[in-house]
């Protein structure tokens, strides 16, 4: 709702939430609500089960615990949305893809996430964890008041009428499992072509695009396309004249990966002149502009360290676990004196 609120208008000044898109609210936790307290409950005991504790029956007890923990509040992320049209008119007019501000950078979550599981999983053996077999006519096992407290959360998100346990208990009797659907045949194609990665095949050819129709039923393979590559242009209508594409034809997934431990501004601009054949006229690193020509006092960042620029003006140090910064630069060819454009530096502060 941060990005899309609900007064949202896409670039035709349509309503954005409308039709089909019903726009959802979030639900505020309430330990007095009986709906919010049965998802709670049940949850907390399914998992209990899992780990081989014995569940909690006692409702006024979970209550009490409920009512006296205490959430973080939710931050607010800096995310770049686009819409499938948004996306087909950018493609039609030659633009790039939008850049992704990232507050978080993956290799910090990751090193949190690993730390918070080795100590939540320290003392725990494989022999004490129960899997949970799903029964609907067992009304001792939670499995059915989890699914209606899951079901009746989610119709208040999005104004839709709520039902009771017994109603639930009758629709979930009737699906049919997945194992025999088209989920299970898309899981299977897509850990095929895994198979084929891991083992080191990088010929296109090797790999397949699946269609799948259960109802008709229809199955067919082909050759997946190549990656779009982001070639030279003669004219760039945002630019206002030719770019080149420095390396030629490079993709989303290419990087200017620079390994040669900390450097000064003006050490990288050097760098990128002898190895790449540009000069740099801009640097910046997410949404920090670490250095621009054209402003007179951006002189005095040539002699310093590019990790303390960024540092000193987003207020933030390297997360912990990493040892890079993404890096966006712009200028000109030095041979031709046309604009470039380039994948993202990832420059290393260590060798």
């Amino acid at each position: 709702m941060y990005l899309l609120p609900a007064d949202h208008k896409d670039k035709s000044g349509n309503a954005f939430w409308s039709g089909p898109k019903r726009c959802p609210s979030p639900v505020v936790f309430s330990a007095d609500d009986e709906v919010h307290m049965n998802f709670v409950y049940n949850t907390a005991n399914l998992i209990a089960v899992n780990l081989g504790i014995s569940p909690e029956r006692d409702m006024s007890a979970v209550k009490a615990l409920a009512a006296s923990s205490q959430s973080k509040p939710y931050v607010k992320k800096n995310i770049v949305v686009e819409t499938p049209e948004e996306a087909k008119e950018r493609e039609a007019a030659g633009g790039p893809a939008p850049t992704h501000i990232v507050d978080q950078d993956d290799e910090a979550i990751i090193t949190e996430l690993l730390g918070i599981l080795k100590i939540s999983t320290s003392g725990l053996n494989e022999s004490d964890m129960v899997s949970a077999d799903f029964e609907k006519d067992d009304d001792t096992n939670f499995h059915i008041d989890f699914i209606t407290a899951c079901s009746n959360l989610r119709a208040r998100n999005y104004k839709i009428k709520e039902t009771d346990r017994n109603k639930t208990k009758m629709i979930a009797g009737k699906i049919i499992p997945a194992i025999a659907t088209t989920t299970a045949m898309i899981t299977g194609a897509v850990c095929t072509e895994l198979f084929k990665f891991v083992q080191g095949f990088t010929s296109i050819g090797k790999f397949k695009n699946s269609f799948m129709n259960l109802a008709l039923p229809s199955v067919m393979f082909s050759e997946p396309d190549d990656v779009k590559k982001i070639k030279s242009k003669d004219y760039d209508p945002i630019l206002c004249g030719p770019v080149e594409a420095v390396p030629s034809e490079y993709t989303v997934y290419d990087k200017t990966v620079i390994r040669e431990g900390s450097m000064t501004v003006q050490q990288l601009l050097d760098h990128m002149d002898q190895t790449k054949g540009v000069e740099v006229q801009m640097v910046t690193c997410g949404n920090v502009a670490v250095y621009n020509s054209y402003l007179p006092g951006n002189a005095s960042r040539l002699t310093q360290k590019i990790e303390d620029i960024v540092k000193n003006l987003s207020g933030k140090d390297m997360p912990a676990g990493r040892e890079y910064l993404v890096l966006e630069s712009g200028g000109v060819v030095k041979e031709s004196g046309n604009d470039y454009s380039m994948p993202p530096i990832q420059y290393y502060v260590t060798k």
